[in-house]
């Protein structure tokens, strides 16, 4: 080693600055690839560790050189395990030394609860760096950084390092999960499973004054982001349905308002089986029962916990925006209704055969409190108007909801005699469907689009459709005659002209008839993604008797 990057703990933090960018220059940049004897590592790894001491030793003059060093060593060890095996075995020497001789975790791991945000970061980041590689490499969790997390999260109040605990952890647990290593997930979840527990049982029970509201806010919300990746991790090990009745209840009391929608959007995930979506790039389906969850939505439902529901208005860079038919003055956050819209109505769907009543009650509470909300559906007065209103701007949640509301409509009408009115429940398939068709302006080619997406469930949706479709078709005829006398005078669904004839069952007839012809087309020419036979007899039987009935 030359006299520039020998270091000696004496070292002002300014002379330790000049040396740990030595250190990067001459020996951990891209250009320094050659081949060093490992006498030349372990300087290197004696000049890091005592960048990372410098802040204890030193104060808050020293901030910089520990962040240089702090850096250093997450440069280490990306460029260990990213490099060629020549490239990297030098980098990887040096973490080695890092790691065996010097303890440089236990060092970060002390910088958690510091208060120089930027350098609580950057030891966060890099501990979890060393973290993953030494998982990755022997399968062995890092005893210190283990038990600093265990501390914070069973005992410690809301603060830096808890803070700090809770974004390592979830860092650590997403990158195994991108990396498909789940039986290190296994492994970190079984350790972490009663702390992390003890955590949320902590934060969810306890009342938050004004004055420490803004302290705790970001701290919950790391919380969320642990829990869902928990969710996501598929050990069976998910929180988020073991504490779903109060998790309900935190979305009223949440400490700021953004801290409530972040729990609606959490728990909506949750209930759709897409918790993770994302920051993984392919979120595996949670294999967690929905069974909880929707007991706890039904039961908050029926205690009246709609109407306490907060719902602001939408905030964008600039300010707020009005939105269509939402809100007080034209507002309202559409994110909020949609989460809070979709968690009853799959509570529904899970309750509807069982009880066929309280599901028209819990219906008829959730058209309300969208339309005291804001969504107020211009051109049609029943409540089959709302859904397609509410989520027509959203389209991988809109065949969620559509699909939930026809398994609800069809268990209802199973469970019970059918109401004298089909709209009643507000989830009449029909009504919902010409909406649909109305919102894309009869383009068979949007419904193409949303076939051959993998981001909505369009295809079950609408195979499922086409065949209650082939056993209502006065039903069918019936929802187009309600919808065009409902449609604003002087206009109808397609050519905004009132005609005295079905504009809606024509016009609906001609996209299914144009959406046939194209795909088969494409599917002949092995255009289409997946095999189609069974939709296009189905759009065969469908689209010619859609006309006047």
């Amino acid at each position: 080693m030359t006299t520039a990057t020998t270091t000696s703990p004496d070292r002002s933090p300014r002379e330790l600055e000049a040396v740990l960018v030595d250190v990067y220059r001459r020996r951990l940049s891209a250009r320094a690839d050659t081949a060093r004897p490992k006498r030349d590592a372990e300087e290197v790894a004696r000049a890091i560790l005592d960048g990372v001491r410098a802040h204890r030793r030193h104060g808050d003059g020293a901030a910089d050189a520990s962040c240089l060093a702090l850096t250093l060593v997450g440069r280490t060890v990306a460029a260990a395990t990213a490099g060629t095996p020549r490239d990297a075995r030098f980098r990887r020497d040096v973490l080695e030394a890092l790691l065996r001789d010097s303890d440089v975790v236990s060092r970060m791991v002390a910088e958690f609860g510091c208060e120089h945000q930027v350098l609580r970061h950057l030891a966060a980041k890099s501990a979890s760096a060393c973290v993953l590689y030494q998982l990755q490499v022997s399968g062995a969790v890092n005893p210190a950084w283990r038990g600093t997390c265990e501390r914070a999260l069973l005992s410690l109040p809301a603060g830096p390092e808890l803070d700090s605990c809770l974004w390592s952890l979830t860092f650590v647990l997403r990158k195994l999960l991108r990396d498909r290593r789940q039986e290190l997930v296994g492994t970190l979840v079984t350790i972490f499973h009663a702390s992390v527990g003890a955590a949320a049982r902590r934060f969810l029970s306890a009342d938050r004054s004004a004055r420490d509201a803004g302290a705790v806010a970001d701290t919950f919300c790391l919380l969320l982001d642990l829990l869902e990746i928990l969710a996501a991790s598929g050990t069976g090990t998910d929180l988020t349905h073991v504490h779903a009745a109060a998790l309900l209840a935190a979305v009223n009391r949440a400490p700021r308002y953004f801290v409530g929608k972040r729990l609606a959007l959490l728990l909506k995930r949750a209930a759709l089986r897409k918790a993770g979506e994302d920051w993984l790039d392919a979120a595996p389906e949670s294999g967690a029962d929905v069974g909880v969850l929707a007991a706890a939505v039904w039961d908050a439902v029926a205690a009246d916990w709609l109407p306490s529901v907060r719902v602001e208005s939408p905030a964008f860079f600039g300010g707020t925006s009005r939105a269509k038919g939402g809100g007080e003055d034209g507002r309202c956050d559409a994110v909020m209704l949609r989460a809070v819209g979709l968690l009853v109505i799959k509570s529904v769907q899970h309750h509807a055969a069982a009880t066929p009543s309280g599901a028209r009650e819990h219906l008829a509470g959730l058209w309300r409190f969208l339309r005291d909300k804001g969504v107020r559906p211009t051109d049609a007065a029943h409540d089959c108007a709302v859904l397609p209103l509410l989520f027509g701007e959203q389209d991988d949640d809109l065949m969620e909801a559509a699909q939930a509301s026809l398994l609800i409509f069809l268990r209802l009408r199973d469970g019970s005699a059918p109401p004298d009115d089909p709209c009643a429940a507000g989830c009449n398939p029909h009504c919902h469907f010409l909406l649909l068709l109305r919102a894309v302006r009869w383009d068979h080619r949007i419904l193409l689009d949303f076939l051959m997406s993998a981001e909505t469930r369009f295809l079950e949706y609408l195979l499922r459709y086409l065949r209650y479709l082939s056993t209502d078709r006065r039903g069918f005829a019936a929802s187009c005659r309600r919808l065009d006398a409902e449609a604003p005078r002087g206009r109808d669904g397609r050519e905004g002209r009132r005609t005295g004839e079905d504009a809606s069952g024509r016009a609906a007839r001609d996209c299914l008839l144009r959406l046939r012809l194209l795909l088969a087309r494409l599917h002949g020419k092995k255009l289409f993604p997946y095999k189609a036979d069974a939709l296009l007899r189905l759009l065969a039987r469908a689209a010619p008797p859609l006309g006047p009935d």
